[in-house]
């Protein structure tokens, strides 16, 4: 069938379903008046007979079951549902990432912070890594490929006394001591 005779059959036959539930609704309104009309009558509290009244002309004369465009076929509706769903998941997917890329940077950027923190009580960490002892030669040591003696400036740290198995620095006042590796 073509789409045209599709939408006016599904008018009529709306047409003809909800009919009995507009004439239904007519009658029960129309009932619903009679005793706001006895009350009057009998003399009740006029509060109570302007609820009555508001709540007769509250009532709505249509009332789908769903809000379902009915100029849709299921099919339709169920391809419109899907891509609902889908972009729903992308949405939460795209939030969760966005979350995790907001966490790891708060982590970074406390782990930078921390180590600015323990620069300042530790400066000598800064350049503790940098340097690496290859061998120890007498009162000369070979540290990052270079031969070194007591005086000498590596990477910022000025060497302070070379021993036969370790080599005692100094950078920005603070000692600190390198040893041989065992090979």
């Amino acid at each position: 069938m073509n789409r045209k005779l599709k939408i006016t059959i599904l008018a009529f036959s709306f047409t003809v379903l909800m009919m009995p539930a507009f004439c239904q609704k007519q009658k029960s309104s129309a009932a619903d008046s009679k005793p706001v009309k006895a009350a009057r009558a009998v003399g009740s509290d006029s509060a109570q007979v302007k609820k009555k009244a508001d709540k007769t002309s509250q009532k709505a004369v249509f009332s789908p079951s769903s809000n379902r465009d009915p100029f849709l076929s299921m099919e339709e509706v169920e391809v419109i549902e899907k891509a609902r769903l889908a972009e729903q998941k992308r949405l939460a997917d795209e939030k969760k990432r966005l979350e995790e890329l907001e966490r790891q940077r708060r982590a970074e950027a406390e782990k930078q912070r921390l180590y600015e923190e323990d620069l300042k009580r530790n400066p000598a960490r800064a350049v503790i890594g940098k340097i690496k002892i290859d061998g120890i030669v007498g009162t000369d040591a070979i540290i990052n490929g270079k031969f070194v003696s007591k005086g000498d400036t590596v990477e910022g740290a000025t060497v302070v006394k070379v021993s036969e198995e370790a080599v005692t620095f100094v950078y920005k006042g603070q000692k600190f001591v390198k040893k041989l590796p065992l090979m």
